[in-house]
């Protein structure tokens, strides 16, 4: 091999590791201990360190309030107690709104509202009083959930 082709394959290998290796890292990547939160999507479960005391039969139980299911409303947060249930994520055309809840424990919830149905061409059916029934409760990625909703005993299907 002469001088000229070992010269012209050390450049050709030279530049081709030169090219690898600009390949494989990332243009103006800059290294830095800073970790930024980029998880805003989701909404951080709540630790609510407060308790309430409950009374059956002549024994007093105090509950932790972050032992409590909460209710997840389409794809929110879990809250407790919430004041408006939509029954139809899609359009929110079936609602549940001012409720009261009577009881909140780790069986279940029970409550009365205002059902309000909007129909496809605007008319709106509004129902007083009726009763709201939360059951079911399933363990998710946020804590304890109610997962069924009953109205005037009937299951609506989420």
């Amino acid at each position: 091999m002469t001088s000229l082709s070992r010269k012209l394959l050390i450049t050709g290998v030279t530049a081709a590791a030169a090219l690898a290796i600009t390949a494989c890292t990332p243009p103006n990547e800059n290294d830095s201990d800073a970790k930024v939160d980029t998880a805003t999507g989701v909404a951080a479960p709540t630790t609510e360190t407060s308790a309430r005391t409950t009374t059956t039969a002549g024994t007093t139980t105090a509950i932790a309030s972050a032992e409590l299911p909460g209710y997840i409303d389409c794809v929110a947060a879990p809250t407790r107690e919430p004041q408006v249930i939509s029954l139809n994520c899609a359009d929110n055309s079936d609602q549940l709104t001012a409720i009261e809840w009577v009881s909140w424990d780790e069986d279940g919830a029970t409550g009365t509202g205002t059902r309000i149905v909007t129909a496809t061409v605007g008319d709106e059916e509004v129902i007083e009083d009726v009763d709201v029934e939360l059951s079911a409760v399933t363990e998710t990625s946020q804590g304890l959930v109610f997962s069924q909703v009953e109205v005037d005993g009937q299951v609506v299907a989420l």
